[in-house]
């Protein structure tokens, strides 16, 4: 592996997306009494996908596979559609639940409805709330177990190579502070951005990567490194010294490589959540939800009298809970009958006592 480049971190983040998808779609109904249903589709573009769907979701139940008709040059789309009725939406199971590679870590939604009613109106109070398996302090530790171990083989490595010129302590703060910076940085860019950082125009962090990678290669640090080696002995013969690192740097981007390949392999639900890599394909929500009355509040994208429509990606949830919220109200049509014949009443009879 010859680039470990913040070894995984910035390769994932410059992966290119992927065409193919997992969509999901779902639509509640919400009735005056919280009652309701939801129908939940699962739209998988390809073989690949459909096995995906089938290996790493809890699909919900009630539901069956379909495939469409093959289309010339195109795999066909399978589908798993499933409508579930529900008296408390408070209590219906999630139906995005995408298992990780962990037992018990599972990216999944829950629901909420609070019904307020007085006289004229009852309000109806609508949360979906999407949260994957992992957060901000799980991801920080992952990277802080990937850079510490690479830093400490990189000192080891050195250290037995130059035991009488160079010392653990101080070249351990030599290389944190080459390269220490950095790997903060894409640690603090990525929990602000995402996966937005492989974006062409993200011209900071690509510049940043670059110099990284400058500082980090063959034609720079070795010169550095050698040059710190003969500033502690100037007797040392300085090409003599460069054949022996660049022996070790070749040794230690092999080792490097492997360990951050077991390291994904075998914590990449602490780092990425239960979407791994394919959190970079942007797989697609779609949530829509009609509620008794009129919508008052929303934070959708389109809201249209008493329906609201959501569009995002599991990207919006990474390291944190993305909530759908809408309110709407629904007149008491009854009560404001009575109430207006009451009012029409008290003013006929004000009427006559000011006549007689």
């Amino acid at each position: 592996m010859k680039r470990i480049s913040l070894l995984f971190l910035s390769a994932i983040v410059t992966l290119s997306l992927s065409g193919c998808y997992i969509n999901f779609t779902a639509l509640t109904k919400i009735n005056d009494d919280g009652s309701g249903f939801r129908i939940t589709t699962y739209t998988a573009d390809g073989a690949s996908e459909k096995d995906e769907l089938i290996k790493n979701y809890d699909l919900p139940a009630g539901g069956s596979l379909e495939s469409e008709k093959d289309v010339k040059d195109k795999s066909p789309d399978y589908t798993y559609e499933a409508k579930r009725l529900f008296k408390d939406l408070n209590n219906l199971a999630p139906d995005y639940v995408r298992k990780g590679a962990k037992p018990g870590y599972v990216s999944d939604n829950r629901f909420s409805l609070k019904i307020r009613k007085n006289i004229l109106f009852a309000t109806y109070e609508y949360e979906e709330t999407y949260k994957d398996s992992t957060d901000e302090r799980q991801f920080r530790e992952f990277c802080e177990r990937w850079y510490s171990h690479n830093l400490d083989e990189a000192v080891k490595d050195l250290t037995d190579i130059f035991p009488r010129l160079l010392e653990k302590e101080k070249i351990k703060a030599l290389l944190n502070e080459r390269y220490r910076p950095y790997v903060d940085y894409l640690m603090t860019a990525f929990l602000k951005k995402g996966s937005s950082l492989a974006d062409e125009d993200n011209v900071e962090f690509k510049e940043k990567m670059d110099e990284y990678e400058r500082r980090y290669g063959e034609e720079e640090f070795l010169p550095f490194m050698a040059d710190y080696i003969v500033s502690r002995d100037k007797g040392v013969n300085r090409q003599e010294v460069l054949r022996k690192l660049r022996e070790a740097y070749k040794k230690y981007e092999e080792k490097a490589g492997a360990y951050g390949e077991r390291l994904a392999e075998d914590n990449y639900d602490d780092a990425f959540g239960v979407y791994g890599m394919s959190i970079f394909k942007s797989y697609p929500f779609n949530i829509s939800v009609v509620m008794p009355g009129k919508i008052v509040s929303a934070n959708s994208q389109e809201v249209s009298r008493n329906v609201a429509k959501w569009e995002f990606s599991p990207a919006d949830f990474l390291f944190k809970e993305y909530t759908l919220r809408a309110t709407s109200r629904k007149l008491n049509y009854v009560a404001v009958a009575i109430l207006a014949v009451a009012l029409m009443t008290v003013v006929i009879l004000i009427l006559r006592k000011i006549k007689r």
